[in-house]
């Protein structure tokens, strides 16, 4: 990849990371605004409840009121006051028919508050499915980020070796072609062609002679001569 396009690659994927960053922006926001509905719908669930219960209270106390009613005409008839039990049993007809209606309304509260308990647990659940796909999104993100890392990372130090691997290999064959000349000069200096450091013309001379006189004898060999009658065998060199 050439410069340019290595360039412009570089900037179209922060120009991404940039997208993806203001849509993890907007995607925590809206998770944010979706809680605050549940709140208030929870908040709606809790008040109509309140409503309710104290709806079962007023309840309960006129009924109360009219068993109290009915025995209080009871009572009336047993003392021979017409007057006193017809009184009673209109309030307490009066009283059924509040209680009738506070019944409808109990009714209508309950009702309410069931739907509202469901809605609020349909918003509650879709809520923690939005939340787990934002997560997720999220963590896929990161991963893919640190995978992309990796592999440029990854490409760069295989570049980076694979120059490093030609300067070692130009360094073990100059290494090998220094070894090979110092080889053959100590080979040249042992055969007196080349003077060791600090030794004469006459020294080397000297030297080289001694080396072709050695070189001689040992292609020769040794022979035994003739047996005589006075001399022993002994060995001369050729």
């Amino acid at each position: 990849m050439g410069l340019w396009q290595r360039a412009r690659a570089i900037l179209s994927a922060r120009r991404r990371d940039g997208d993806v960053d203001r849509l993890k922006d907007r995607l925590d926001a809206t998770y944010r605004e979706h809680l605050a509905t549940l709140q208030q719908v929870r908040r709606g669930v809790a008040d109509v409840s309140t409503s309710r219960k104290r709806v079962e209270v007023r309840l309960n106390q006129m009924r109360v009121q009219a068993e109290a009613l009915d025995t209080q005409a009871e009572q009336a008839v047993a003392r021979g006051d017409d007057e006193g039990a017809r009184a009673a049993l209109a309030r307490k007809v009066s009283l059924e028919r509040a209680v009738a209606g506070l019944e409808q309304q109990h009714a209508t509260l309950r009702g309410e508050e069931e739907r509202l308990q469901s809605s609020a647990t349909d918003l509650e659940a879709r809520i923690e499915d939005f939340r787990l796909r934002k997560d997720t999104l999220a963590a896929r993100h990161t991963a893919a980020v640190a995978r992309s890392e990796l592999d440029d990372a990854g490409t760069g130090i295989t570049s980076s070796l694979s120059g490093v691997n030609r300067q070692m290999d130009d360094a073990e064959r100059h290494t090998r072609e220094l070894e090979a000349k110092a080889d053959a000069l100590d080979e040249l200096v042992a055969e007196g062609l080349v003077r060791r450091p600090g030794e004469s013309v006459d020294e080397a001379e000297r030297r080289r002679f001694d080396a072709l006189l050695g070189d001689g004898l040992e292609g020769t060999g040794t022979m035994e001569a003739p047996k005589g009658d006075d001399d022993g065998p002994h060995a001369v060199p050729s």
